[in-house]
């Protein structure tokens, strides 16, 4: 009798030491799913179920440029149905990303893709490019980035590893679009998230005076939502200038297109354009694209659901 209570007492401890460190005590999973949202900070805006129209408007800037629309792939313009989906008001900040850092964001597999994984393995990366606060990207000035900047130096790989940590996902390039340019009231593609007229002063570019991206020729970000006049139809903001945006698409020619644009895999796409450029790259309609491992100081990404 006192041997069969000997070993009821040591099962009993078994199986309360199992459920104290999971199914055969195996390590907690939790560390390895990404939470419903880690960072509710992140202002999102509801774009409601439609058809837009996508590519060169001709209208416009994009007559104007219709040119290199060809040869960025802008053509044909196209309808394009999208259900309903969230993306951030802002681009994402160097405050949301840190928050990321600090979680493990670059020690959890889980986040990353196959690819990515391999390559931030292979390069040691702890944090992006241009992390530090402190930037000299042109004439010799120097500015402070701070928590309100967006986050810049990211690579495709680590803008997508960031999105599934918050619980979401890259706009697609449609998604991206549409929330940029699609006046729904008149059933319109604006050529810039504003309007169809450029105007230097509404975001962040070579060109423009406002002191919080450094003043004409500044060459630097500014805070998100610095330039609330150049807001899209649906109110996302720096949706032109400011930086690069990393789309999820593979950079594909359009339906219909006359001419093949990579078939191959290789390029991701960027949208929007950033602090060092012209009229020409910030319309909405303007396609980029770069390989996933590029990484510089205008490129940064914005959040979707």
């Amino acid at each position: 009798m006192s041997r069969f209570r000997v070993n009821v007492t040591g099962i009993v401890m078994l199986v309360l030491l199992a459920a104290s460190c999971g199914v055969y005590c195996a390590p907690k999973s939790g560390a390895n799913k990404a939470p419903a949202n880690p960072i509710p900070e992140i202002e999102m805006i509801r774009i409601p179920a439609g058809s837009f129209l996508m590519g060169n408007s001709g209208v416009g800037d994009d007559a104007y440029y219709v040119e290199r629309a060809k040869l960025n792939g802008e053509l044909p313009q196209h309808s394009v149905y999208l259900p309903v989906y969230s993306i951030g008001k802002y681009e994402v900040t160097r405050g949301q990303y840190r928050k990321f850092i600090q979680a493990g964001g670059y020690s959890n597999p889980a986040y990353w893709s196959n690819d990515g994984w391999k390559w931030k393995t292979k390069n040691k990366r702890t944090e992006p490019g241009f992390w530090a606060a402190k930037q000299t990207w042109g004439r010799g000035q120097t500015f402070t980035q701070t928590d309100k900047h967006p986050v810049v130096g990211v690579t495709y790989y680590e803008a997508e590893a960031f999105c599934k940590w918050a619980g979401g996902h890259l706009p697609t390039e449609a998604q991206w679009e549409k929330a940029a340019r699609w006046n729904a009231a008149k059933k319109h593609p604006n050529v810039y998230p504003w309007g169809d007229v450029w105007d230097a002063e509404k975001c962040n570019n070579y060109e423009d005076h406002n002191i919080a991206g450094g003043g004409s020729k500044g060459r630097q970000t500014a805070p998100v939502g610095s330039y609330p006049d150049g807001a899209s139809p649906y109110g996302c903001q720096d949706m032109a200038g400011n930086a690069w945006e990393w789309c999820q698409d593979w950079y594909k020619s359009y339906p219909g297109s006359t001419k093949q644009f990579d078939e191959t895999n290789n390029y991701r796409v960027l949208r929007g354009g950033g602090w060092r450029d012209d009229f020409g790259y910030a319309r909405c309609a303007y396609r980029v694209y770069d390989y996933p491992i590029h990484y510089n100081g205008g490129i940064g990404f914005r959040f979707a659901r």
